[in-house]
C-alpha cells in the first residue's frame, strides 16, 4: 500500500480580488477532500491531505472551484497520474502545476 501526502498550498488567479472565494477538491478512487475556501485572488490554504492507495495505475483529479450563492463555479483542473509523481521520502518534496479549464 502506498501513502500519498498532499500539501495545497496557495494559487494566484487574475481578476479583482473581491471576486474570488476559492476551494481546491483532490479526488482519489473513491475519496474526495476539501480545503477551506477563502476570499481574494491570492488564496493560501497552507492544509494538509493523506490518501492511502494499492492501485498506481489511477490518478489525483486536482480541481479548484469559485464557490458562489447558488452555484459553485470549476475554474480549473488537473488529472495528475500517480506513476508519474516522483516516489520520495523526503519531507519537502514538491512541485507546482498549472490547472487548466
Amino acid at each position: 500500500m502506498s501513502l500519498l501526502c498532499i500539501r495545497v498550498r496557495k494559487a494566484r488567479l487574475t481578476g479583482p480580488a473581491d471576486r474570488y472565494n476559492s476551494y481546491v477538491t483532490l479526488k482519489l478512487q473513491n475519496v474526495k477532500s476539501t480545503t477551506i475556501a477563502v476570499k481574494g485572488n491570492t488564496p493560501a490554504w497552507e492544509q494538509d491531505f493523506m490518501f492511502e492507495t494499492i492501485r498506481m495505475d489511477t490518478g489525483l483529479a486536482i480541481e479548484l472551484w469559485d464557490k458562489g450563492m447558488l452555484w459553485d463555479r470549476l475554474m480549473g483542473t488537473h488529472w495528475l497520474p500517480l506513476m508519474k509523481i516522483h516516489h520520495s521520502n523526503q519531507v519537502y518534496y514538491f512541485f507546482y502545476l498549472d490547472l487548466t479549464t
